[in-house]
């Protein structure tokens, strides 16, 4: 069994700007392994605020910076790393990875698409006691 921190994927949508404004492109069918069947999206987000703190046992998270600059702090249980995500950056998140997002700037957006519908048995929030899901 592989951690599953190694099968985190991250990338950048496709920027379109004109006179108009701007125009971001993520092909999810490309880039996420699952079919969404839930999004959400977090804002208003003071600087330097934390917001996530979980790990999810069988849900995956596409993430998508929509706005600003989002730490994502991920750890496995075993291996740790951090991914800053700006305007247009997305990070894929796998089952089993406990993660926290810190929003740097004020006005930073995240909107995230998941594979699973809410439901509440599905989260892990002892991160001292996180044991991490194998895929």
């Amino acid at each position: 069994m592989g951690s599953p921190l190694s099968a985190v994927t991250r990338g950048s949508a496709k920027i379109i700007t004109d006179k108009r404004g701007g125009l971001g492109v993520v092909d999810i069918i490309k880039h996420a392994p699952f079919v969404p069947v839930r999004i959400f999206w977090i804002f208003d987000v003071p600087a330097g605020t934390p917001r996530g703190g979980h790990a999810h046992k069988a849900c995956s998270q596409f993430l998508i910076c929509l706005h600003g600059r989002i730490n994502i702090d991920a750890m496995d249980g075993t291996l740790h790393q951090s991914f800053v995500l700006e305007h247009g950056d997305f990070l894929n998140l796998v089952p089993g990875i406990f993660s926290t997002e810190t929003f740097l700037d004020e006005g930073s957006s995240l909107a995230v698409l998941c594979d699973r519908p809410y439901e509440p048995e599905d989260y892990v929030y002892e991160r001292d006691l996180f044991v991490p899901v194998r895929i």
